[in-house]
């Protein structure tokens, strides 16, 4: 009983399982089971870090804020780089939290010109809401999420065709 015992508490309790690990073949079997063990690992390493890279690359591809172009045809922005920043801070503070505020954000969108509506959605850029987790927005993302129904068409009579 002693022996047997001590013989599964080493590992290989099976002689022949013995004598082939010793034997010149068997050490060969195992160099060559650890060499493809290991050249399956460093595959597998390269596809894990290649999917990695790939998807933080494709992360912030589809995070980035892509601005508006003016459109040198059009009269020129009726606001400038100033007023739009302080325009998109108001908008974004009427529709922080909860309960968004349509008549602030219309009274900030009435007047604005196409290209004064462009430098308005640039300074606005994308900004995370309040609640911790959500995803950032552009302006035009932001009024679609915060308003609907009768709210919604407010803003677009505004601005007609831009949102």
């Amino acid at each position: 009983m002693a022996v047997k015992e001590n013989t599964q508490q080493k590992g290989l309790s099976n002689p022949a399982a013995l004598a082939l690990a010793s034997s010149p073949a068997g050490q060969e079997a195992i160099a060559g089971a650890v060499k493809s063990t290991v050249s399956i690992a460093k595959i597998t390493l390269a596809v894990v870090a290649t999917a990695a890279i790939g998807y933080i690359a494709y992360s912030l591809y589809k995070k980035r804020f892509i601005k508006l172009g003016t459109n040198p045809q059009l009269d020129p922005a009726n606001v400038n780089t100033a007023q739009a920043k302080a325009k998109a801070e108001a908008i974004y503070q009427a529709m922080l939290g909860f309960g968004a505020d349509v008549d602030v954000v219309a009274e900030q969108l009435a007047g604005l010109n196409y290209n004064g509506w462009v430098e308005v959605y640039n300074a606005f850029g994308k900004r995370r809401g309040s609640i911790p987790g959500t995803s950032e927005m552009d302006l035009v993302e932001w009024l679609n999420d915060q308003f609907s129904g009768s709210k919604m068409e407010t803003l677009r009579f505004i601005l007609p065709g831009l949102f």
